[in-house]
């Protein structure tokens, strides 16, 4: 993502669909409560591989227009999911959730207790759909602290409740809704929303490139923690953001600092004005702070360059600069439990824009593939939820076959750039015009860089093709070096997907060696090889060379994996 530029209307906030969702108690015989818990399928869109309680949008079955509809959901939910017949007057109100605006997909959740006397089913159900892959009955206390060491996720909205459930240890189902009820509502004023632990959530409405409403700061620490990116000085986004804040303060955390992670001004804005009322220093790349020169009086900074850290009393955090999509970026990795607060390095919810003007294409993928190599298990980008590890691996993968789509275009004629644009983002029709030239442009200057492609005007408007590497038009050939091949392969897969061997010592004077008695042997790993057999990988690698290697050189030998593998 970006700032907003010019001439592009903001987007408006996904609205969110009614639900319900069913918080199905057992009593333990220490008085306690074992709560019921879905693993919801890693198919799912939303919270995949996530405990979550059984619950979903609400349809025409429950007569919406009528009195009890989100009761009735909750029953038909419950009994769909999970075999269990809970009759509407059994539910106890426990209060209601809108997920907060950094999800694609957003619900209005109202919540619902009740208790299932005993005797009861086993410790797990059969799910009824595929939904779930398991359905069990959990203690509260072992999910948080399964949770804390990183064995479960769980979605924010259930941490306030399962923690609501141990405060209290039992009692009458009255006063269980009650304090859930008391627990949602203050998540609706200040949510303590974390994606992992000791890592604090808060979305703030900026001015930010669609299809994001919102910039999420973010709020990393032990007993010290940092503000991470403010993008608004709006009065009352602020003072929300405060409010969570402070909410961290009063479990006796203390602020150590407002980081930022580039220079762009949805990510920005709020800086100064968030820094003075907390009363603690900005810290920023030197490139970043030289944007805020002459807007920071009274207040401390201090620049962040690559490789320092920040000791935050159980946490460590290290920045590491990730140039491209603006020249000071920064990412900030947490030591000790592998995550990253990555900023515009990649987004939850869209692309990032790499604008040429400011950013470049090579110093961004660059940039992914360090940040790949630190091996993260969690990301928090800076718009969209928190997003798996992997997702630096196949955004890498993305950008490779963009680029293809856009090499692909170039003949030897010039093309306009606005052709070459519409063509390579054919499926994008939701995106600006403005935004795919930009972002071709920026792959075209690379591609320039490389020997690849040539500008035939002054302004970049329009571009040729150049051929390299073996044959005339560019493909392999028995003429090929092996210098050759990787500039081929390059051109279909990022370098940290295939290492190219060279096989010759082995094979010499075998029918697949190239006239010059060369035998190479191509290891490539890709995410989408996932659930194919050897054989189908295969083919996606020769449909995916297809028009770079004829039909009749053998000289490439080939090994598929998987990212577990």
């Amino acid at each position: 993502m970006s700032e907003l530029p010019g001439g592009i209307p903001p987007a408006t906030e996904p609205v969110p669909r009614n639900s319900a969702s069913g918080v199905e108690l057992q009593a333990t015989d220490d008085g306690g409560w074992r709560v019921l818990l879905g693993l919801r399928s890693r198919k799912s869109r939303f919270m995949p591989g996530h405990l979550a309680f059984p619950g979903g949008v609400m349809d025409a079955q429950d007569r919406p227009d009528e009195s009890g509809a989100w009761a009735r959901c909750a029953s038909r939910e419950m009994q769909e999911e999970t075999g269990l017949e809970i009759p509407v007057d059994a539910w106890h109100e426990a209060g209601e959730r809108v997920t907060p605006a950094l999800f694609p997909i957003r619900f209005r959740t109202r919540f619902f207790v009740t208790v299932l006397e005993r005797p009861g089913p086993a410790d797990h159900l059969e799910p009824a759909t595929d939904e779930n892959e398991r359905l069990e009955f959990h203690l509260p206390a072992l999910v948080l602290e399964d949770w804390t060491g990183g064995r479960v996720k769980l979605p924010p909205p259930v941490l306030p409740l399962l923690r609501a459930l141990v405060a209290t240890g039992g009692g009458a189902l009255e006063e269980v809704a009650a304090i859930l009820r008391e627990a949602n509502a203050l998540e609706e004023r200040s949510a303590r929303m974390e994606f992992a632990p000791g890592v604090w959530a808060h979305p703030m409405k900026t001015a930010t490139l669609p299809p994001a409403t919102h910039t999420n700061v973010w709020m990393p620490g032990g007993r010290r923690f940092v503000v991470i990116d403010p993008g608004t000085a709006d009065e009352s986004e602020v003072g929300r953001l405060l409010a969570v804040v402070q909410r961290r303060r009063d479990l006796g955390d203390a602020v150590a600092a407002v980081l930022l992670t580039h220079h762009h001004r949805d990510h920005i804005s709020g800086a100064c004005v968030v820094a003075r009322r907390l009363g603690c220093p900005i810290l920023a790349h030197p490139q970043v702070l030289e944007v805020l020169a002459g807007s920071t009086s009274e207040i401390e900074t201090r620049p962040l360059n690559d490789g320092d850290e920040i000791d935050l009393e159980g946490v460590t955090l290290r920045a590491i600069h990730t140039p491209g999509h603006a020249p000071g970026h920064l990412a900030f990795q947490l030591l000790e439990s592998r995550l990253l607060v990555a900023g515009d390095l990649l987004s939850g919810v869209s692309t990032i824009l790499i604008d040429p003007r400011q950013g470049d294409m090579d110093a961004y993928l660059a940039s992914l593939e360090r940040a790949n190599a630190l091996d993260c298990r969690l990301l928090f980008p800076g718009h969209g939820p928190a997003l798996p590890g992997r997702q630096l691996g196949r955004l890498i993968e993305h950008r490779a076959r963009r680029e293809a789509a856009i090499r692909d275009r170039l003949e030897s004629n010039p093309t306009p750039l606005a052709e070459i644009a519409r063509a390579a983002y054919a499926e994008e029709t939701r995106m600006p015009a403005v935004l795919t030239e930009a972002q071709t442009l920026a792959h075209l200057i690379r591609l320039e860089r490389h020997g690849v492609a040539r500008r035939a005007d002054a302004h970049g408007e329009f571009w040729s093709g150049l051929s390299r590497a073996g044959s005339e038009d560019g493909r392999l050939d028995s003429r090929s070096t092996p210098g050759q091949i990787e500039a081929i392969l390059r051109r279909r897969f990022s370098p940290s997907q295939f290492e190219l061997r060279d096989d010759s010592a082995k094979h010499a004077g075998h029918a697949g060696a190239t006239s010059g008695g060369g035998h190479y042997h191509l290891v490539l790993v890709s995410a989408e090889f996932e659930g194919h057999t050897r054989v189908e990988q295969h083919r996606m690698v020769y449909d995916a060379l297809a028009d770079l290697i004829p039909d009749k050189i053998h000289a490439l030998g080939l090994t598929t994996r998987t990212l577990s593998e």
